[in-house]
C-alpha cells in the first residue's frame, strides 16, 4: 500500500478505536488547543501592535481579532498615495511552506479599497467567502463585488460582474472583472450562502465541492487563495484546514502520525481564532475522515498501480478535476511539502512563533495554525469522529462540553457561548465581548 494511504488508514483506525469516548476525547483535545493558544499570548511572544495603532483600529471589524504582526499581510500598493500598509489579514502556510492562503476579515465600508489592494497586489485569482453580508440581523461583511448592471468603483479599482451561477444549492460562483490602471484581470469568488456563524454545515459535501472548485479555478498558479468569513477566524480556518489536508492527500504527503490536532494548532499560530469552536473542530474530523475513506475505498483495487505511478487515485467527483501532472509531483528534498497548487519552488517559511486571540463566550476555540499533521499526540489520544449533527438538531451538549485543563495550570475558558461573541469596531464604537488574553507557549514548527 502507498505510504500516504497507509497513514490515512492508520488515522481512520485510531478514530475507530475511540468508540464511545469520542465526544470526551474531542472536547479535551480542543480544550488543549485553546490552552496552548492562550499560552502563546500570555507570554507576549507574539504581538498585534499594528492592529492596535490608532490609525488602524477603525479597520478592524472586531476589536479583539487583530492580525499577528509576525504573519500579517503588509500592503505596498498605493502607499505612495498616502494609504496605510495595514489590513486585518494573515498569511497561512500551505503544505509546501509557501504562503498558500490569505485569511482575512470581511471588508468594512471603509476598507473596500484595502481589500482590493490586497487582491491585486498578491495576484489573488480565487476568493472563498464563508458568510453572508447579513447574518442574525447584523452586518457581517460589506459587499465588495459588483452586481448585474451595477459596477463597483473603489479608488482606482473598477469591478464588474461577468457571470454569476449557483455551484449547488449552498454555493454561488461569481466571475468578476477587475480593472486597475488600464489592466484587467479575472477574479473568481465562491460564496457559501448557508454556513452559520460559529457553526458548521450539515454535511461536508458542498464545502468539499467548494474547495475542489477553487483549486480547479486556481489552476497551477502559485498565488494565494483569499479566504474570509466575517472575522476571518472560525469558518475561514475550517476551509484552510480542509484544503491543506486535501493537498497533503493529493501529493501523498500524509505523515505516518498524521494529527488534526497539530494541523489546527499550527493554523492557530498564524491566524487568530482559526477553527474557532469545538463544533467546527469535530466537523473537521468528520470531513477529513470522509475524504480518507472515499480515497481508500476507491483506490483499494489499485494499490499496486498507486505504488508504480506515485499518484493517488480517486473516482470521487470531488477529485476528478485535479490534473494528473499535479498528482504526480515528486517528494521534494528535505521533507518540504509541495502544494498541489504550487508546483514550483516553495516560498519562504514564515516565523515560527505566533499569538492567539482567546474568545470569551465561545466554546473554547480561538486561535490559529497550520502544520503537516505530525505532532506529539500518541495514537491512543487520537479522537474519533462518527457524525456531525447541526447544533439546532442536537438535544444537548453533554460530553461535547467537557473541558480539559491547560498545560501549566492555565484553566480553559469555560464561559458560555454567546450568539455573537465578537467585539465590533465600527467608527470607534465597541460592543460585544471577545476577550484578548496573552499567554505563552512555544510549539515547534511542523
Amino acid at each position: 500500500m502507498n505510504r500516504s494511504l497507509d497513514s490515512a488508514q492508520s488515522f481512520l483506525e485510531r478514530l475507530e478505536a475511540r468508540g464511545d469516548r469520542e465526544a470526551a476525547v474531542l472536547a479535551g483535545e480542543f480544550s488543549d488547543i485553546q490552552a496552548r493558544s492562550a499560552a502563546w499570548k500570555a507570554d507576549g511572544v507574539c504581538s498585534t501592535e499594528a492592529g492596535s495603532q490608532p490609525g488602524n483600529v477603525r479597520k478592524n471589524r472586531y476589536k479583539d481579532v487583530l492580525p499577528y504582526d509576525q504573519t500579517r499581510v503588509i500592503l505596498s500598493l498605493l502607499q505612495e498615495e498616502g494609504h496605510s500598509d495595514y489590513i486585518n489579514g494573515n498569511f497561512i502556510r500551505g503544505a509546501d511552506g509557501s504562503r498558500a492562503y490569505i485569511a482575512t476579515q470581511g471588508p468594512l465600508p471603509h476598507t473596500l479599497l484595502d481589500f482590493w489592494r490586497l487582491i491585486w497586489e498578491f495576484g489573488v485569482k480565487v476568493i472563498l467567502m464563508a458568510c453572508r453580508e447579513i447574518e442574525n440581523s447584523r452586518k457581517r461583511c460589506e459587499r465588495y463585488w459588483a452586481q448585474e448592471q451595477e459596477p463597483l468603483q473603489t479608488g482606482l479599482f473598477c469591478i464588474t460582474l461577468v457571470k454569476e451561477k449557483p455551484l449547488n444549492e449552498d454555493i454561488v460562483l461569481r466571475t468578476l472583472k477587475v480593472t486597475f490602471q488600464k489592466e484587467s484581470r479575472s477574479v473568481y469568488q465562491l460564496q457559501y450562502m448557508s454556513w452559520p456563524d460559529r457553526g458548521v454545515p450539515s454535511s461536508p459535501d458542498h464545502m468539499l465541492a467548494m474547495v475542489e472548485e477553487a483549486r480547479h479555478l486556481q489552476g497551477s498558479g502559485s498565488e494565494p487563495l483569499c479566504v474570509h468569513c466575517s472575522a476571518g477566524c472560525g469558518r475561514t480556518g475550517v476551509l484552510c484546514t480542509v484544503d491543506y489536508v486535501r493537498q497533503l492527500l493529493l501529493t501523498q504527503m500524509i505523515p505516518p502520525d498524521f494529527s488534526l490536532f497539530d494541523v489546527v494548532l499550527e493554523m492557530r499560530k498564524q491566524r487568530p481564532a482559526a477553527v474557532q469552536t469545538e463544533e467546527q473542530y469535530r466537523f473537521l474530523y468528520h470531513t477529513v475522515a470522509q475524504m480518507f475513506r472515499s480515497t481508500l475505498q476507491n483506490a483499494s483495487p489499485l494499490y499496486q498501480n498507486l505504488k508504480e505511478n506515485c499518484a493517488p487515485v480517486y473516482d470521487d467527483a470531488l477529485f476528478l478535476r485535479t490534473p494528473p501532472a499535479l498528482l504526480a509531483i515528486p517528494h521534494p528534498p528535505g521533507g518540504i511539502l509541495r502544494s498541489i497548487s504550487v508546483p514550483g519552488s516553495p516560498g519562504h517559511a514564515m516565523a515560527d512563533t505566533y499569538a492567539v486571540v482567546q474568545k470569551r463566550g465561545a466554546p473554547a476555540g480561538a486561535g490559529s495554525g497550520t502544520g503537516t499533521g505530525t505532532g506529539t499526540r500518541s495514537a491512543e489520544e487520537a479522537p474519533l469522529y462518527s457524525q456531525v449533527t447541526p447544533r439546532a438538531q442536537r438535544s444537548g451538549t453533554q460530553a461535547e462540553n467537557a473541558r480539559g485543563t491547560l498545560p501549566g495550570n492555565f484553566p480553559a475558558d469555560q464561559s458560555p457561548a454567546g450568539s455573537g461573541a465578537y467585539e465590533d469596531v465600527a467608527g470607534g464604537a465597541q460592543t460585544g465581548g471577545l476577550e484578548s488574553t496573552l499567554l505563552w507557549s512555544r510549539w515547534p514548527p511542523v
